[in-house]
């Protein structure tokens, strides 16, 4: 069977003061972009840089510095997506002291619900925290998800964040008729979020199982939803068996606000390695794709901080074979002190820069 036609979201990256970046411009039309360097040559900032296009938002921590390249003023990014016109649809971040403007086509991002035209998945480098993490992650990573083919979903979020507040103040005040009126409320929604997030996740579930039966280390492993409140009531009847505790404890003990997953095997949490956990994070990415195109979505854009570090050779070839013969692109970064695409390339397809101190030095196709 012939691969599928790569479809290549992003075409042009120019990065502008942005940490160790002061001005990088990229074409990064080709299915498989691979960013190679030493460590602290700029890789992961080249990938950020697409991170704040598509979220306008960082996923990096305090620890990686300021934003902005010292000395400078402000930050700019700004990327063509493929679209319908000619020249594509234009992306920009700016953040300097008046503040950040994330905007499409000169326009302000779109709200939540319209269709984006650069979806991305990243797996960075300490992707077993999904696992091992607080559940809010895993809940998070899970309505994240859901969220590209059920929209309502966040404004039912953030309704019931409201009803909890609402519902947690009463509850400090020692309960009283009011309560009655909240419990309603949390049953109510509780039930409607819950209802979404099982049917995704039964199908995330099933896909998932598939990609893992290449993995013996995840034999007769299980993935497992936890909605938050038994199994066998109503949202309505625990809330009335939580009363006693909730009214001691001062906050809401039970509902969706509480729901989460695990992999687990024999009813006990599954015990990974750094590199297995790596490895499960990614199937998990790899599965929610799939549902996503089942409901007619774009392919993601997936952006790989180091994929090489702690996976042998055989599992890197072994997960490389699923995430690179989806018909989406990659951008990848990987240690070398040279040009080397190193084992994750599409023949023919595969785009390679070289950075040195936040400069690109050099570029080759393979």
């Amino acid at each position: 069977m012939s691969a599928p036609t790569p479809v290549c979201p992003l075409r042009t990256l120019r990065v502008v003061h942005l940490r160790r970046c002061r001005e990088v411009a990229l074409e990064t039309a080709a299915p498989v972009v691979v960013i190679t360097g030493g460590n602290g040559a700029g890789k992961t900032t080249l990938l950020e840089a697409v991170y704040l296009l598509a979220r306008g938002r960082s996923f990096r921590g305090r620890k990686a510095g300021p934003m902005t390249t010292r000395g400078e003023r402000g930050t700019l990014v700004e990327g063509r997506c493929e679209a319908d016109a000619p020249d594509g649809r234009l992306l920009r971040y700016r953040r300097d002291h008046h503040g950040r403007e994330h905007s499409l086509d000169g326009l302000p991002w779109p709200p939540a619900g319209d269709q984006r035209p650069l979806r991305i998945k990243l797996i960075g480098e300490n992707a077993q925290s999904l696992l091992e993490g607080d559940p809010a992650l895993r809940r998070t990573f899970l309505d994240w998800n859901l969220f590209h083919v059920e929209p309502r979903l966040g404004a039912l979020r953030r309704e019931l964040s409201r009803v909890q507040q609402q519902r947690n103040a009463v509850l400090r005040r020692g309960g009283g008729r009011e309560l009655a009126v909240w419990d309603r409320a949390l049953s109510e929604l509780g039930e409607r979020i819950d209802h979404q997030r099982q049917r995704f996740f039964t199908r995330w579930r099933t896909r998932f199982h598939e990609l893992a039966a290449t993995f013996p280390f995840l034999d007769a492993s299980d993935l497992v939803f936890a909605r938050g409140w038994s199994a066998q009531q109503s949202l309505a009847e625990a809330i009335v068996t939580a009363r006693r505790a909730e009214l001691s404890r001062g906050h809401t003990l039970i509902g969706p606000g509480r729901a989460e997953f695990q992999l687990e095997r024999d009813g006990a949490r599954l015990a990974l390695s750094r590199g297995q956990a790596k490895v499960v994070v990614c199937l998990l990415q790899l599965a929610a794709e799939q549902v996503h195109r089942d409901q007619g979505l774009a392919p993601a854009l997936w952006l790989l901080d180091d994929i090489e570090a702690e996976l042998d050779a055989h599992t890197l070839e072994r997960l490389w074979g699923l995430i690179g013969q989806r018909d989406g692109q990659c951008i990848l970064t990987r240690v070398a002190t040279a040009p080397d695409p190193g084992p994750c390339t599409r023949p023919n397809a595969t785009r390679v820069f070289h950075v040195e101190h936040g400069a690109v030095g050099s570029s080759a196709e393979h």
